[in-house]
């Protein structure tokens, strides 16, 4: 045995030893009704121990024959807590079915424990985890029947990953089953994965079962399940684990495209958000003594700073571990402090910040405060109330990733994000329904000017012409992004995008002299050869705006009207001589069935 695996060892036989679990809970949301339909129990080790994951956890207790052991102890912690909690609905408990089928499986504690919380069996749903494959069909069937006679319920997990699969669910016949988060990830991007899931469903509704869509993060893929007719769904969009988990959704989850006087926030990637740096640590509260502190810095000699938070799990303040030292480690600390509140030595100013909050926000926050008041720590809460904490090297981490995504799609000329986080945004602002006016940049003339002056001169105009867009937007609402060559796409979620627009307008006509010769300048234009051999006189660069206001239309729901409306748009701005704006508008109609205009040009 290594070092590694003796410390693993070590770990798992404290663990089991103390019980030393924290059971989380994330929501199981019904689609139909709009509301929770139960919860799923996960568990984690202890946070300052290898076994901490739940993956490094089980695998150690298969590889020391305590399978049977963890899952019981699993079981117990999760029903204890959850009778605590008094949490309504469904409670969904994972079981590896290595675990039941180990022949020394002691059975009828189960039942035990749910007495002793107070909690029915027919409110129990026993989840089937595959990270090991049945050997024993009859074996598995007979234990399934075994929960169902006293009143449970089966489910499969991950079903189409691992070991799961159709035999499974043709053997055991499940209640439910749930459909692997890989199937529901940008589900709404992908046919084949549509057409995969709604063959389940089918498959699922002729046979009674239930589906369960696993791993649902954004609103279009809430809103491509919903299209399907799943019946239920879990993923952070609805909520994410915790040991407190909310008894209720937020309503404007479930609401369709909103009516066009009305702004949605939407729900970005959970990515970008505070809420992916959460770490869970249990608080201090405000009655604490300060012994109760030395005990949790002595036993976590990792810790930085221990949250304080009052009777309604609001933030009270922090208190920093080094802080904490220079007062109780001095002489005679401990006795003349200890026994005092824990609210006379804390930080009662800490930085404390949403869920979902940017992290481009709080990075901004952190930035900004004196080098007195950064730490390496800060509380995050959600609706006011505490959740746990992060930790600035694991900002950074995460910013640095999101840096590198966006530059690996980024346009190598203009260094603006290209046609992927372009289309990204562009998904999310046509699912939330928000009032933004798309503007298609054209370059008017550029060909022929490449050809005289040479592509390193055209490469000039695209990075100036680049420089002026942005220049000119509000980069914390607007987005700026780079189709390719000399076309460019603006977001416009500033009110004001078409004074805007004619600031750009004016900007770009002001680079003419740094790009023309004074000949051509005086001649207000170049002579160049066309694509039959002809020499033709063509204007100086200009640059020509196609507008799109996506709260004119009723019918732009998808990417591709978008895309047709605003290069129509763009056309017809082309189509006027000079630098100019050209808006589109349609009233209660498709792109393609255009029955009423409203147009608007502007010439410079």
């Amino acid at each position: 045995m290594t070092k590694e695996e003796l410390h693993y060892f070590h770990s798992l036989e404290d663990i089991l030893s103390q019980g030393s679990l924290t059971p989380l809970f994330q929501p199981i949301i019904c689609m139909h009704e709009q509301k929770i339909f139960g919860y799923e129990a996960l568990i984690r080790g202890p946070s300052d121990s290898p076994l901490h994951s739940p993956i490094n956890l089980f695998n150690t207790a298969s590889i020391h024959g305590r399978l049977a052991e963890l899952d019981l102890l699993c079981r117990d912690t999760s029903i204890k807590r959850y009778g605590e909690l008094g949490l309504p609905g469904k409670l969904f408990i994972n079981s590896s079915p290595a675990a039941l089928l180990e022949q020394d499986y002691p059975h009828g504690l189960t039942v035990q424990y749910l007495k002793q919380a107070g909690i029915s069996p027919r409110q129990v749903v026993i989840e089937l985890t595959e990270q090991y494959p049945i050997e024993d069909y009859e074996l598995m069937r007979q234990a399934t029947e075994h929960y169902r006679e006293m009143g449970f319920s089966i489910a499969i997990d991950d079903l189409g990953a691992g070991y799961s699969g159709l035999r499974t669910w043709s053997e055991l016949k499940p209640d439910f089953v749930k459909l692997d988060r890989h199937f529901m990830q940008n589900i709404h991007e992908d046919r084949q994965k549509r057409q995969f899931v709604q063959s389940m469903i089918d498959i699922a509704k002729s046979i009674g079962c239930q589906v369960i869509g696993e791993g649902i993060e954004i609103r279009q893929e809430y809103l491509a399940a919903q299209g399907l007719d799943m019946q239920f769904a879990q993923g952070y969009y609805f909520a994410r684990p915790g040991r407190h988990p909310q008894r209720s959704m937020d309503k404007n989850l479930f609401a369709e495209r909103q009516q066009t006087h009305i702004l949605s926030p939407g729900r970005p990637r959970a990515n970008t958000l505070v809420g992916s740096l959460l770490t869970e640590l249990a608080p201090l509260r405000t009655t604490d003594k300060l012994h109760r502190a030395a005990e949790l810095f002595q036993k976590n000699l990792r810790l930085t700073a221990l949250p304080v938070v009052d009777d309604t799990n609001r933030i009270a303040g922090i208190l920093w571990r080094d802080e904490f030292m220079t007062i109780y480690a001095s002489h005679f600390g401990r006795e003349l402090h200890g026994r005092k509140v824990i609210t006379e030595f804390m930080d009662a100013s800490p930085l404390v910040v949403e869920t979902d909050l940017p992290l481009k926000n709080l990075s901004y926050q952190i930035t900004s405060q004196t080098e007195n008041h950064q730490h390496s720590m800060f509380i995050i809460t959600e609706q006011n109330r505490y959740r746990g904490v992060g930790s600035l090297m694991d900002l950074l981490r995460q910013i640095t990733d999101l840096q590198l995504t966006m530059a690996r799609h980024a346009n190598p000329l203009s260094g603006l994000p290209g046609n992927v986080p372009l289309s990204e945004h562009t998904r999310d602002v046509l699912e939330q329904g928000r009032d933004v006016t798309v503007c298609y940049f054209d370059l008017d003339n550029f060909k022929p000017y490449n050809d005289i002056y040479g592509y390193s001169k055209g490469d000039q105009v695209i990075s100036l012409t680049a420089q002026a867009l942005t220049k000119h937007v509000n980069t914390d609402v607007d987005f700026v992004g780079h189709v390719g060559g000399d076309d460019f796409i603006i977001l416009f979620e500033s009110p004001d995008w078409q004074k805007r627009c004619e600031k750009i307008l004016t900007a770009f006509e002001m680079l003419h002299p740094q790009l023309y010769t004074q000949r051509h300048l005086q001649q207000k234009g170049i002579n160049a050869t066309d694509r039959h051999g002809q020499e033709i006189f063509y204007p100086l660069l200009s640059l020509s705006i196609g507008a799109v206001r996506l709260h004119d239309f009723d019918g732009i729901q998808a990417e591709i009207d978008l895309a047709e409306c605003a290069s129509k748009a763009k056309s017809m701005a082309k189509r006027l001589s000079g630098n100019s704006l050209f808006q589109l508008g349609y009233q209660q109609c498709l792109c393609s069935d255009v029955t009423q205009q409203k147009l608007l040009s502007i010439n410079h």
